[in-house]
Protein backbone atom coordinates (compact mmCIF):
# COMPACT_ATOMS: atom_id res chain seq x y z
CA UNK A 1 0.00 0.00 0.00
CA UNK A 2 1.04 3.52 -0.60
CA UNK A 3 2.11 6.20 1.75
CA UNK A 4 -1.51 8.12 1.49
CA UNK A 5 0.09 10.50 4.10
CA UNK A 6 3.14 11.04 1.80
CA UNK A 7 0.95 11.37 -1.93
CA UNK A 8 -1.57 13.66 0.44
CA UNK A 9 1.47 15.98 1.68
CA UNK A 10 3.06 15.93 -1.58
CA UNK A 11 0.56 16.92 -3.69
CA UNK A 12 -0.38 19.90 -1.25
CA UNK A 13 3.12 21.37 -0.87
CA UNK A 14 3.11 21.19 -4.96
CA UNK A 15 0.17 22.75 -5.71
CA UNK A 16 1.16 25.69 -3.04
CA UNK A 17 4.49 25.95 -4.54
CA UNK A 18 3.21 26.03 -8.25
CA UNK A 19 0.91 28.68 -6.92
CA UNK A 20 -2.17 26.38 -8.30
CA UNK A 21 -5.56 26.13 -6.64
CA UNK A 22 -5.96 22.41 -8.34
CA UNK A 23 -4.65 19.79 -10.50
CA UNK A 24 -5.85 16.99 -12.75
CA UNK A 25 -5.49 13.41 -11.77
CA UNK A 26 -3.39 12.89 -14.68
CA UNK A 27 -1.10 15.87 -13.89
CA UNK A 28 -0.90 14.97 -10.34
CA UNK A 29 -0.18 11.24 -11.00
CA UNK A 30 2.79 12.59 -13.02
CA UNK A 31 4.37 14.29 -9.98
CA UNK A 32 4.27 11.59 -8.09
CA UNK A 33 5.35 8.95 -10.85
CA UNK A 34 8.27 11.65 -11.16
CA UNK A 35 8.84 11.88 -7.07
CA UNK A 36 8.86 8.02 -6.59
CA UNK A 37 5.78 8.23 -4.60
CA UNK A 38 3.72 6.36 -6.72
CA UNK A 39 4.73 4.57 -9.51
CA UNK A 40 1.70 5.50 -12.55
CA UNK A 41 0.41 2.86 -15.37
CA UNK A 42 2.25 3.72 -18.68
CA UNK A 43 -0.71 1.91 -20.38
CA UNK A 44 -3.55 4.30 -18.39
CA UNK A 45 -1.84 7.27 -17.07
CA UNK A 46 -3.33 8.40 -13.73
CA UNK A 47 -4.78 5.18 -12.96
CA UNK A 48 -3.29 3.96 -9.65
CA UNK A 49 -3.82 7.77 -8.39
CA UNK A 50 -7.50 7.59 -9.89
CA UNK A 51 -7.89 4.44 -7.39
CA UNK A 52 -6.91 6.19 -4.50
CA UNK A 53 -9.66 9.04 -5.31
CA UNK A 54 -12.73 6.37 -6.00
CA UNK A 55 -11.36 5.11 -2.33
CA UNK A 56 -11.65 8.51 -1.29
CA UNK A 57 -8.02 8.71 -0.05
CA UNK A 58 -6.92 12.25 -1.41
CA UNK A 59 -7.16 15.09 0.24
CA UNK A 60 -8.86 17.88 -2.00
CA UNK A 61 -10.32 15.36 -3.96
CA UNK A 62 -13.62 16.07 -6.11
CA UNK A 63 -14.98 14.67 -9.06
CA UNK A 64 -17.02 16.55 -11.96
CA UNK A 65 -19.75 15.25 -13.69
CA UNK A 66 -18.45 14.80 -16.75
CA UNK A 67 -16.29 12.23 -14.65
CA UNK A 68 -12.74 13.69 -14.73
CA UNK A 69 -11.15 13.98 -11.19
CA UNK A 70 -9.30 16.94 -9.73
CA UNK A 71 -7.69 17.74 -6.08
CA UNK A 72 -7.72 20.88 -4.57
CA UNK A 73 -5.76 22.81 -2.78
CA UNK A 74 -6.56 22.73 0.66
CA UNK A 75 -5.03 25.49 3.00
Amino acid sequence: MPDISAINRFIQEQLRKKGLYEVTAVEAARWLDSAGLLKDSKSHSGLRLRNLLRDKLIDGQRQEPNKRWFIDRVD
